[in-house]
């Protein structure tokens, strides 16, 4: 569950309808700057299921007995956080392996500084986890090979498909962070992020989107990477922030507690 405080509340977004939001976004992305990705819609699938394996924990509503609150997606053990993981991909690979890849290339990203894209970013492991996380990231990788041979074009030189892959991973990240960002945020408070780096084509420099919220309901990119202006919506909940007295308690709450649409409406600046 992703989790933030707003105006005295605890905001309550699934991860998967989080990542069926980021999808809907990410396949608007494409205008006369930036160009839609080589497997725009495997890409764009990939970020629809990446946060797939969570469904069933967030129906159970995890619970955090150190705060007497539901349990923040940060906030959950290591091992557990491969598992869920893993199950979501597992599930894409079976439907879409280009998608699945590109899922688990995400994944295992966030326990190796995203590859070096975001150096500041990468869950911690405790000493005596350290062998269990070297053999995950191995083995998870080395699936990888597998599916590129799958798909590489053998007319293509290697490394321009390698780089495709790249653009599509950081492309995926940019998706993920904006997504969390609108999930995490209330649309009526100003607000600031800079996402990326991210290309407008494969031979382009690197560019950041620098995003703005107006305190209006309104976000702005700059440079505009979307086809138009558009609206979006996040399926929430908000509960009361007190302590709750167990689990059962607090998965009775939120599950009596109606949906509420957080909307956005992302526009150029």
């Amino acid at each position: 569950m992703i989790i933030s405080k707003q105006g005295g509340q605890l905001v309550l977004v699934r991860q998967d309808e989080h990542g069926k939001q980021a999808a809907d976004v990410a396949r608007r992305w494409g205008n006369d700057q930036f160009q839609k990705l080589v497997n725009h819609e495997n890409v764009s699938y990939g970020i629809e299921k990446h946060d797939a394996g969570w469904k069933k924990p967030d129906d159970q509503v995890l619970f955090n007995k150190a705060t007497k609150r539901p349990l923040n997606f940060m906030d959950i053990n290591l091992p557990k956080h491969v598992e869920f993981y893993e199950n979501g991909y597992r599930e894409t690979l079976q439907e879409d392996p280009y998608a699945g890849m590109l899922l688990g290339m995400h994944w295992i990203g966030l326990y190796t500084s995203r590859f070096g894209y975001d150096p500041a970013f990468t869950y911690n492991v405790s000493d005596d986890l350290i062998d269990f996380m070297d053999s995950t990231i191995v083995k998870i990788q080395k699936e990888w090979v597998n599916i590129k041979q799958q798909f590489w074009n053998k007319k293509e030189q290697r490394s321009e498909f390698e780089d495709h892959i790249w653009m599509q991973y950081e492309f995926f990240q940019v998706m993920d962070r904006l997504s969390l960002f609108m999930s995490l945020n209330d649309p009526m408070k100003e607000n600031n992020v800079t996402l990326g780096p991210v290309r407008m084509s494969r031979k382009s420099d690197f560019v950041h989107l620098h995003v703005e919220t107006a305190g209006d309901g309104t976000l702005t990119l700059d440079p505009f990477p979307f086809d138009s202006g558009f609206k979006t919506v996040i399926p929430a909940r908000k509960i009361e922030d007190r302590d709750y007295e167990n689990h059962r308690e607090a998965k009775e709450i939120v599950e009596k507690t109606e949906k509420e649409n957080i909307e956005w409406h992302v526009i150029p600046k």
